[in-house]
């Protein structure tokens, strides 16, 4: 399994443990199951995340009918809370909201990697794991080859989401300039932590002192630069990759390039966005 899907599972599997650890497969019941997804529900996860919790479910489940154990699955036929609430759709910016947004981010401590997000279409995570080795500047490639990863707390760097994601992108003159003035402010930070300064992993994006960045701390800049621009709520810097991929829609690119941009494996995703 891919990194991604088993901290998934593992976060999933938690949640179960929590709410119907203490029953036996052989007496869990359709009820118990949704009366736990209820409580969720009720707690505010989104109804995306407790298909997931069901899914990791039954595929636990999977090998008791197999084994005779029990005469079903019984994640299988639960059904949802009928009041889950939905995740925030996917928003894009239009060219002039791009526009608005990168004029606000200048001289922020993250413009690059807004920029970097906009132009590119980066995950989050991508973005966050890019390394110096990672950019080619006399050959103006962006090579995206790992990402971070958050486990209980941790944040480390690893593998992207799929191997897919892997991929080698031709970057603007724009996003390089950034991403320079990126390499002298860092420069100027690690001059000033002295030893207390550590980037093992030679990332572009630190904090003060050389260690990968906090996503909440993103995330709050990122919100700071929205209510500059008067976007309203429910932004979120991911969709920085959705609107990544609508302005190319706009600009006449073909699908196909859209998803080898994004590091997807086929069309179907941008289809159904």
């Amino acid at each position: 399994l891919q990194q991604p899907t088993l901290e998934v599972h593992r976060w999933a599997r938690e949640i179960l443990i929590e709410e119907i650890g203490g029953l036996r497969v052989r007496n869990l019941m359709p009820d118990d199951v949704e009366e736990a997804f209820q409580r969720r529900a009720d707690a505010g996860l989104s109804r995306n995340s407790l298909i997931k919790l069901r899914s990791t479910l039954s595929q636990a489940l999977a090998w008791a009918p197999r084994r005779g154990l029990v005469a079903s699955n019984v994640a299988a036929i639960v059904e949802l809370p009928a009041d889950a609430r939905s995740p925030h759709p996917g928003r894009s910016m239009t060219a002039d909201h791009a526009r608005a947004f990168l004029r606000a981010a200048r001289g922020s401590w993250l413009e690059a990697m807004w920029m970097t997000m906009l132009y590119l279409g980066l995950r989050p995570r991508e973005v966050a794991a890019l390394s110096w080795d990672d950019i080619d500047f006399d050959h103006r490639i962006i090579h995206v080859r790992r990402a971070r990863k958050r486990n209980r707390g941790t944040i480390t760097i690893g593998t992207t989401k799929t191997t897919g994601s892997v991929r080698s992108l031709n970057a603007p003159a724009i996003v390089l300039d950034a991403l320079e003035r990126r390499r002298q402010d860092q420069r100027t930070e690690a001059e000033f932590a002295a030893d207390l300064w550590n980037n093992s992993e030679n990332l572009v994006f630190t904090n003060a002192v050389g260690s990968p960045t906090d996503p909440p701390k993103v995330r709050a800049e990122f919100n700071q630069i929205i209510d500059a621009v008067g976007l309203g709520d429910g932004w979120t810097p991911n969709m920085l990759r959705h609107s990544a991929a609508s302005l190319m829609s706009d600009a006449g690119i073909p699908p196909e390039r859209i998803a080898d941009q994004l590091g997807h494996k086929d069309t179907r995703m941008l289809a159904n966005h």
